[in-house]
């Protein structure tokens, strides 16, 4: 069973994170004490350089308020691009600055699984989901492409068509499509929460 080993997902949406878990338990995350850690967004920073924030506080004179503007609402794809947030967008402008972006957070994203399987000593399996991980196939294409000297085989035909599994049947590590229901999980957790109330 997929979920009993070494799994990464990769929730790729305007906010995005990797999860690498063993036997179903998170083990290690790219997210930190923000959301602005970790993988570049819509329209967050992602990991950066501490020094970016001196930078623009001491030598262009940003006030917190102003940086904080910046890194979580004007970075990101947007920032990047200059264009939009939105992934569908993008890949619809064909314009240099979206490609710049579009190949920015699927190297983001290649370059933390990475270190992520490092984590896990390994992978079994590799799942995308959230909007971008969901519904776009070049998006994912052009990940499992930088991930494939770690036995991801992607398969063009069934990737296209956001079949469940995504990966050729020959790959060493399972590739798989799987919707995000956070609203679901949402409620699970509640009710756990619930019947454990002693009042």
């Amino acid at each position: 069973m997929l979920a009993a080993g070494r799994v990464i997902a990769a929730h790729l949406g305007n906010g995005a994170s990797l999860c690498a878990m063993r036997a179903g338990k998170s083990i290690d995350s790219t997210m930190g004490f923000t959301a602005l850690d970790g993988l570049m967004m819509g329209t967050r920073c992602g990991a950066i350089d501490p020094g970016v924030v001196l930078h623009l506080q001491t030598q262009l004179g940003m006030s917190a308020a102003e940086v904080e503007d910046l890194l979580y609402r004007k970075s990101g794809l947007l920032g990047v691009s200059g264009i939009s947030s939105d992934m569908r967008t993008l890949s619809a402008s064909g314009g240099p600055e979206a490609e710049e972006a579009i190949e920015l957070f699927c190297w983001r994203a290649a370059r933390e699984a990475g270190g992520l399987i490092a984590s896990l000593s390994g992978l079994d399996a590799f799942v995308f989901t959230a909007g971008i991980g969901e519904n776009h196939a070049d998006v994912r294409h052009r990940i499992c492409g930088r991930l494939a000297w770690a036995g991801l085989r992607i398969d063009e035909a069934t990737n296209r068509d956001s079949a469940l599994r995504i990966s050729t049947p020959d790959s060493p590590v399972a590739i798989l499509v799987i919707p995000t229901d956070e609203e679901r999980m949402i409620a699970l957790h509640t009710l756990q929460v619930i019947r454990k109330d002693p009042s």
